[in-house]
């Protein structure tokens, strides 16, 4: 099980496939382990982006409904200041997967769009699940609560397929390799 209760199970292949009978793969198929894990990082990466959504619709609705000194939370500057900031960072998570979504299909960049995809969903999962505990307050992590069910998945989602941390990584290294001159093709996909 992860963070959320979700299953989870290893799978241990313990076979050893003669030569004879392991077929190639076309030149250029889209098939391998890196562009598995591309796809696999991109799938956490939207369903975190659709979990940070809720998260935030949650927040919103309840800082509407909840009530301190006679007015909805949601009149408090502070309140206001942790709504927009989630507002941002689930824009910013839901533009990040589109594009890289875009990039996958057209086959340009996608390598760069996907690291970034998932290392800024990551990144949100942190900033949207805290701000939403806070405008939530105690009751947002009980069991029962619609909150908790998308929070708990944004944790446990952050690092399967590979945390933030490590996709920046990989972003930090291409944009090395790439240098001076390949750094702007690099960002913009045109290399």
């Amino acid at each position: 099980m992860n963070l959320a209760g979700e299953p989870r199970d290893d799978v241990s292949v313990d076979v050893v496939v003669p030569a004879a009978q392991v077929h190639e793969l076309p030149s250029g198929s889209p098939v391998s382990a890196r562009a598995f894990r591309e796809r696999a990082a991109l799938a956490r990466a939207a369903l975190m982006a659709g979990a940070a959504r809720r998260a935030l619709e949650l927040s919103v609705g309840y800082a509407g409904e909840r009530e301190q000194f006679g007015r909805p939370i949601g009149r408090f500057q502070a309140v206001q200041q942790h709504l927009a900031a989630m507002a941002g960072e689930v824009l910013l998570c839901t533009a990040a997967v589109e594009a890289a979504a875009l990039a996958l299909d057209g086959g340009s960049g996608a390598d760069v769009a996907v690291s970034a995809a998932k290392a800024v969903a990551g990144q949100a999962a942190g900033l949207v699940t805290s701000l939403a505990h806070q405008v939530h307050g105690a009751i947002g992590f009980t069991e029962e609560h619609p909150l908790r069910h998308a929070t708990m998945r944004l944790w446990a989602w952050r690092d399967e397929a590979g945390n933030e941390e490590e996709w920046s990584a990989g972003l930090g290294q291409r944009a090395l390799d790439a240098g001076a001159e390949g750094l702007w093709p690099l960002i913009t996909g045109t290399r």
